[in-house]
Parts: C-alpha cells; sequence; structure tokens
C-alpha cells in the first residue's frame, strides 16, 4: 500500500499571497502532480486560478478539497481538466458543510474528519447518495488525541477500519504552539521536519493512492517533506491506542 501511494504536494489558498510562487515554482519543476485546496477562494477566484493552473501543460490534480459552494459543473470541470479522481468534503454537522447536490460524481466524495468528527450515517449513505469513503486529516485526529478527546478518535479510527480511505491530509503538529484558528496544535505549516513524525504513528491507515500535503510551506519545502514522510512510513510503527 504505502510503495503505491503517491504524496502530492498540496497548494493551498489560505495564505493567497504564497499562491504566485508556488505556481512559479511548479512551473519550473518536472513534478505535474499536485492535490489543490481551493477552500479560501470564491468562486470568481477559483476560475481565475484555474485559467492560471490550465496553462501548466501536462498539470494533473487527482485529489481536490471542495468549497462548501462548489456547484456540479464546476466538479466536473475539475476532473475533465485536470484528471480529478478524488473530491473531499466537510462533514455535514461542520461549520462548512458541503451544499451543492453531489450529482454523478458522489463514489468519488470523501468526507474529512474536522473539528467535528464525520457521522456514520454520512458515509453509510442512510439520508442521502451512498459517498467513496473517508478522508483522514490525521492532523486533526492527532490533535483530538492529544487534547484527550476520546470519543472523537474512537469514532474515527473505526470509520477507517470500516469505510474506504479514498484520499488523506497531511499537516503538521507543534504540541505546545497555538494555531490561529482554534489556539490547538494542529498546523497546516511546519516548522521543522519532525513535526510531522506523528504520522508514522498513522501507516496503517494511509490511502492506497493520494496523500495531500495541506501545507502553506513553499513548493520547495513541500518536497522535502514529501521525502521526510516517505522514509517515516517505511519504518513500522505502531498505531496510538485509543486513550483512556
Amino acid at each position: 500500500m504505502i510503495l503505491r501511494m503517491v504524496i502530492l504536494p498540496g497548494l493551498t489558498t489560505t495564505r493567497k499571497e504564497g499562491i504566485p510562487a508556488f505556481l512559479k515554482a511548479l512551473s519550473r519543476s518536472k513534478e505535474r502532480h499536485i492535490a489543490l485546496f481551493p477552500t479560501c477562494l470564491g468562486a470568481a477566484e477559483r476560475q481565475a486560478l484555474y485559467r492560471e493552473l490550465e496553462e501548466i501543460k501536462g498539470l494533473r490534480i487527482p485529489h481536490v478539497h471542495l468549497r462548501a459552494d462548489c456547484l456540479p459543473a464546476e466538479i466536473a470541470y475539475l476532473a475533465a481538466t485536470f484528471g480529478t479522481e478524488a473530491f473531499n468534503i466537510h462533514p455535514r454537522a461542520s461549520g462548512h458543510p458541503f451544499a451543492s447536490p453531489f450529482g454523478e460524481f458522489a463514489q468519488r466524495f470523501f468526507v474529512e474528519n474536522v473539528d467535528v468528527p464525520v457521522e456514520d450515517a454520512e458515509l453509510e449513505g442512510e439520508e442521502g447518495p451512498r459517498l467513496g469513503g473517508i478522508c483522514p486529516d490525521f492532523s486533526h485526529l492527532e490533535n483530538a488525541r492529544l487534547f484527550g478527546r476520546e470519543a472523537y478518535v474512537e469514532r474515527t479510527l473505526t470509520q477507517l477500519e470500516r469505510f474506504t480511505i479514498g484520499c488523506c491530509h497531511l499537516s503538521a503538529i507543534r504540541v505546545g504552539v497555538p494555531n490561529s484558528w482554534g489556539r490547538e496544535w494542529d498546523h497546516h505549516a511546519f516548522a521543522a521536519l519532525s513535526d510531522l513524525d506523528f504520522l508514522s504513528s498513522y501507516r496503517a491507515w494511509m490511502p492506497a493512492s493520494w496523500a495531500s500535503l495541506e501545507l502553506e510551506n513553499s513548493f520547495e519545502e513541500q518536497l522535502e517533506a514529501r521525502a521526510y514522510i516517505t522514509g517515516l512510513l517505511r519504518t513500522k510503527a505502531p498505531p496510538h491506542r485509543i486513550p483512556q
């Protein structure tokens, strides 16, 4: 599984000023597969970014983190233009649930654990279309473990055993350093590569295909992170136990 998995550099949009440098570095590199996180861009901003991405010959974007207002036509465009195979969304109990119809791409949708875990019913299709499965965000999961949220951790680990893991987010944990949105320890940027060490404990639940770096770090730093994480995942480490 680990040998088949591809770790994708991620173009995030939480710091919009970093987008031009990422695109410039990407264009000059031989890398032609990335993940895209346009969740901080409005519709017009997304369209402008897509036009820039189309200028990078041969670019593929296998995994896109959809914003809540993305419409079916935009999803179809991403699949047709950039070969997107996996779309992830926030759970319906989150502050930014996906609001559009799933349409023909429902089986390509994977639900991410965020500040709240995913509901089983949402993954089972009891109250809507059957989706593809779950998109674990391991930094959110590890943060919940560190803060003793036992129910969150237990539910998410159980779901990782029960449902298809179609893609995932790889971010950082910086213990004792509050993040900007919740004052906790999960971060979308690493200060040192060791901020990624916790990922080795989740080796058993990595997806078979796309693992995406949700990082604000530069394109070059993300390539370093990819090499570092690849080394981590080749080592044997037991998964975390559910805290008591």
